[in-house]
């Protein structure tokens, strides 16, 4: 059931790769979202998040702070456990990270912001909860080598797939995709694993990282006058150092626009003398 708001909200969608199992991955953005909500919102953080075994689609709505709090929360959660693995025992990391990757520890092993969609009015979502799922299997492949145009059309694909997730839950509020097949009109709905990995590698699409740095950094902008010396006041003319076809000699400078003003200037001064003297007589 949709939910009409006074104030502008933006919905943000990003996509993940996660280390953890269903369960914890699940907890951790949980957490996030409850402590950004828990606090004081202007536009409470509700959304979907959809959990595969290795992937995942998280869609959320609310103030543009909130979002980019619950970011900073759910980064800050993840150098919190990135701490606590460090300082557990070889042992004890084998079995949190099941198996998975053993160099460095950590949740997400890449993250993707798809789209934001500003100054939204009309929610999708009146609750936050997960679901989990077993992406299909893509027919063909795909080359992350590929022009711009392939990368936006997948990614257009994607977000088609998505929007039919959030229809589909917004018809039926206690939807679930376990026990889902093959021929179900369902699994339309779920983004395929080849092409969440697809949309993740693809250079294109900016880091989710990025985009949080961004919207929590502003950097100096150098200008181009601030850069040369002496500060450029009038533009060179283009025809300044053109020389005669035979080379011989250069043609006259034009004259230029402050020398003209210059010139009438100095009449100016020269003719005030002379109305001095003449009044004086």
């Amino acid at each position: 059931m949709t939910a009409l708001k006074k104030t502008y909200a933006i919905r943000m969608i990003y996509i993940g790769e996660h280390t953890l199992s269903k369960e914890e991955i699940i907890r951790a953005f949980e957490k996030s979202v409850h402590d950004v909500n828990s606090a004081y919102c202007e536009i409470h953080v509700y959304g979907l998040l959809l959990v595969y075994d290795s992937y995942f689609v998280h869609i959320l709505e609310g103030s543009e702070d909130t979002l980019h709090r619950h970011l900073r929360f759910l980064f800050k959660l993840e150098i919190d456990w990135i701490e606590r693995m460090k300082k557990s025992t070889e042992t004890d990391r084998a079995v949190l990270l099941e198996n998975k990757d053993k160099s460095e520890p950590k949740i997400f092993r890449r993250l993707k912001m798809l789209m934001v969609y500003h100054s939204i009015s009309t929610l999708f979502f009146a609750r936050w909860r997960a679901l989990t799922a077993h992406p299909p299997s893509l027919v063909g492949r795909l080359d992350v080598n590929g022009p711009i145009s392939e990368h936006m059309e997948q990614l257009k694909i994607c977000l088609n797939k998505i929007t039919k997730l959030c229809d589909l839950l917004k018809a039926d509020e206690k939807l679930s995709f376990e026990g889902l097949n093959a021929v179900d009109p369902r699994i339309e709905s779920l983004p395929e694993a080849a092409l969440l990995d697809f949309l993740l590698q693809s250079s294109y699409i900016r880091d989710l990282r990025q985009t949080y740095d961004l919207h929590r950094r502003v950097d100096d902008h150098q200008f181009y006058f601030e850069s040369v010396w002496p500060l450029p006041t009038h533009f060179t003319p283009r025809l300044l150092y053109k020389l005669k076809v035979d080379d011989s000699f250069v043609e006259p400078l034009p004259v230029m626009p402050w020398e003209i003003v210059k010139k009438e200037t100095e009449d100016e001064d020269r003719e005030e003398p002379q109305s001095g003297s003449s009044s004086s007589d």
